[in-house]
């Protein structure tokens, strides 16, 4: 009965969340653009595959869509704080719409697509840190909770369907229509952005007349200093710095799944590789939200730590199986493994433990940050992840596309797994 009690409390907080106007209007507008841009972005890595059959030329998908948060992450953020971020967030969602239509008739020619996924990634670096900060001007402080926790399911639900989708989407309707339909999204975002009230007391100003205002030196300074700040708050914490560290790693593991994966669907699987995010990409989201779910209600009674070495060394682990995988299929005895009814199920199988492993370092390094970083130096933490990220995680994706076309996908992922389970090694030996 309890339970009972509890979930319809739960379901009735939601609902009085949902009934605040611009609440519902910010969150449908995050739901269209962020499902719209995680569809996109793995589309348009399998167009890029069956165009080229490269996984360099997949690769470069990810790496223009990265590079931007690198360069600019950290600038638009000084600028989204003192701007309209309602104005923001129209102009990013309208630009983007603009940006999406380009690619319905350049989606044949892989340098004009690099180029507008860069811009794409570039208008989204204003677009995320000017989202979060309306959220107290529209919810009361006893609600702000249910609002951020639906905010960030809407934010990985729409990661993991956008990743799953976009192979059957390019299937059912091919590349023009499945651009079209994504174009319209983020036409969609526009206008719930657009019903967003007025949050500014000098609303009326043109975001173009604030941008006139800034003086480059001082933004570059402001900029500067608070960069180094958070570069200094990180590396004086072991925890932070752990987190950080165990986070990038994470991510970079998802990155080289999604750009490995169309080579690895079809040079070692055999399959169509539309169906690369239904093998390999599904199974990880799945094992990645019932890892979640587990630690939430059963594995939060171990350590952190004892969490994140077992992702670690299981991780590793699941990598070498997965090459292993494929340097059995040049035995002739194994032939009988390498039948579809096998294979796939046991490849899905394998991908599913990535996820749940990778489950096992991200939530407790994310527990870590939140509970470490005090004050506004949590933005400055996260902001860090993320060129972090961006900056660090591009290398690794250029670099494993360009060792997958000249050794093979099956030789750069079992390097990859004897190197994560060297640093699980390190960090058993070192107590960390």
């Amino acid at each position: 009965m309890k339970m009972t009690r509890k979930h319809v409390s739960q379901q009735l907080a939601f609902m009085r969340v949902f009934s605040i106007r611009p609440f519902l209007f910010i969150w449908l507008a995050q739901v269209a653009s962020q499902l719209a841009i995680n569809i996109m972005l793995f589309l348009l890595a399998l167009v890029a595959y069956k165009q080229t059959g490269s996984n360099t030329a997949v690769s470069g998908i990810f790496i223009a869509y990265g590079v931007p948060a690198v360069l600019f992450g950290l600038v638009a953020g000084t600028f989204v704080d003192s701007a309209d971020k309602r104005l923001v967030i129209i102009y990013s969602n309208l630009i983007r719409t603009v940006l999406s239509v380009g690619l319905l008739f350049v989606s044949h020619n892989m340098v004009f697509v690099y180029i507008l996924m860069f811009l794409n990634a570039f208008v989204t670096q204003f677009y995320v840190p000017a989202t979060a900060p309306l959220l107290p001007r529209f919810v009361p402080p006893a609600q702000l909770m249910v609002a951020n926790s639906l905010f960030s399911f809407a934010y990985y639900a729409s990661m993991a369907l956008g990743f799953i989708i976009a192979g059957p989407m390019l299937r059912a309707f091919g590349p023009f229509v499945s651009l079209a339909i994504l174009a319209f999204c983020f036409a969609l975002a526009t206008f719930f952005s657009w019903k967003l009230p007025n949050t500014e007391k000098d609303g009326a100003v043109s975001i173009f007349e604030k941008i006139k205002k800034y003086s480059f030196f001082p933004l570059l300074s402001r900029v500067s200093m608070k960069t180094k700040a958070g570069i200094s708050y990180v590396m004086n914490s072991r925890d932070l710095f752990d987190g950080v560290v165990l986070l990038t790693g994470t991510q970079i593991i998802i990155a080289l799944l999604g750009a490995l994966g169309p080579g690895f669907a079809d040079q070692i699987l055999g399959i169509d590789i539309l169906d690369v995010s239904l093998v390999i990409i599904g199974p990880a989201v799945v094992g990645l939200i019932l890892g979640a779910f587990w630690i939430g209600n059963i594995g939060y009674k171990f350590t952190s730590e004892f969490l994140i070495r077992t992702g670690i060394i299981s991780s590793g682990v699941i990598l070498f199986l997965v090459a292993a995988t494929v340097y059995l299929e040049s035995f002739a005895r194994f032939g009988w493994l390498f039948s579809k009814q096998i294979i796939i199920p046991i490849e899905l199988l394998l991908f599913f433990l990535l996820g749940v492993a990778n489950s096992f370092i991200d939530i407790p390094a994310n527990s870590v940050l939140q509970k470490k970083a005090e004050g506004e130096m949590r933005g400055r933490v996260y902001g860090l992840l993320g060129a972090f990220v961006g900056g660090v995680g591009i290398l690794p994706v250029m670099i494993g596309g360009i060792l997958a076309d000249v050794i093979g996908v099956g030789k750069v992922i079992f390097f990859l797994g004897i190197v994560i389970m060297i640093y699980g090694g390190v960090r058993m030996r070192r107590g960390k």
